[in-house]
């Protein structure tokens, strides 16, 4: 979760702490530690997104977007590459996932928010944009 940029649990929100417990709870009972030891030992120290074998990469895709400071849900200033980084990430797990995957709906809306605030970044170059 570290190398994902996923705070630790006591420094996330409420709402989030529970999630980031199941998280834990569930990475520490995988069936697939040992693939992910050696996909970690593969990979460089700072990650965009958990594995594709991974059985919790969904709850580690939200704990990460979710957490206070991260450009997406900031008040500060997200650069454009960061946005289509992250939009790209959504790309991925949409082609991923079967279209009657219930998070498919939740992806494309936050795609579709994504999308709006790369362009209105691009027409407002330097500008904070306040939470919308």
């Amino acid at each position: 979760m570290r190398r994902l940029g996923i705070a630790p649990g006591e420094s996330l929100p409420p709402q989030l702490s529970l999630i980031y417990a199941a998280a834990v709870e569930r990475c520490e009972a995988c069936q697939s530690r040992q693939a992910c030891g050696e996909w970690l030992a593969s990979m460089p120290q700072s990650l965009v997104s958990a594995p594709d074998f991974c059985p919790i990469a969904e709850i580690l895709f939200d704990l990460r977007v979710n957490q206070p400071g991260h450009p997406v849900v900031s008040n500060n200033h997200a650069s454009i590459a960061d946005l289509e980084r992250f939009e790209d990430e959504i790309d991925n797990l949409l082609l991923q996932k079967p279209n009657d995957d219930p998070m498919m709906v939740d992806l494309r809306s936050r795609k579709a928010r994504l999308q709006d605030e790369i362009e209105w970044l691009r027409h407002h170059p330097g500008v904070k944009r306040l939470t919308h």
